[in-house]
């Protein structure tokens, strides 16, 4: 592939992320209304439920894992907190650092007829996909997210 190719493709792709952002976005945010939550608040709980199964994430650590800063992450769990999903506590070690911790309440998204929601949403959204195509994006979108990150931690200048 010639290199203009390659920049062409790389644009269209990068343009279309952002436009499947948009419909995944609003689609989430209106199956969310229920919860009085925001796909971004949505997608932090997720990140604290997977990536933390402990339950003690740091804010710096969920910002890592969320892709965010230390500061949009807290704004984002401030409101989590308003509505009773999370709590933000001082680490026992370190009063510096503060933690989050899920609630509860979390457990409204096992419920059955939340569940069956979840999986219509995720089917809508891949309808245009075999199984073989999505499980192949996934693949790509894991290598291509810890490209990112570790982009994203390279210093200065690399």
């Amino acid at each position: 592939m010639a290199t203009g190719e390659l920049l062409t493709a790389q644009s269209e792709l990068f343009g279309s992320v952002f436009v499947v952002t948009q419909h995944l976005t609003r689609r989430t945010d209106a199956a969310l209304e229920e919860f009085g939550l925001t796909t971004r608040q949505w997608l932090l709980l997720a990140v604290l439920q997977q990536e933390f199964p402990a339950n003690h994430a740091s804010l710096s650590e969920a910002a890592e894992k969320y892709g965010s800063s230390r500061q949009n992450v807290k704004q984002i769990a401030l409101g989590l907190e308003a509505r009773g999903f999370v709590r933000l506590v001082p680490d026992a070690d370190d009063r510096r650092t503060t933690r989050l911790q899920l609630t509860e309440r979390i457990r409204e998204f096992d419920a059955p007829t939340n569940r069956k929601a979840g999986a219509d949403l995720l089917t809508h959204a891949f309808s245009g996909l075999s199984t073989s195509e999505t499980l192949a994006l996934r693949d790509l979108v894991v290598r291509w997210l810890a490209g990112l990150a570790a982009s994203s931690s390279a210093p200065e200048g690399s």
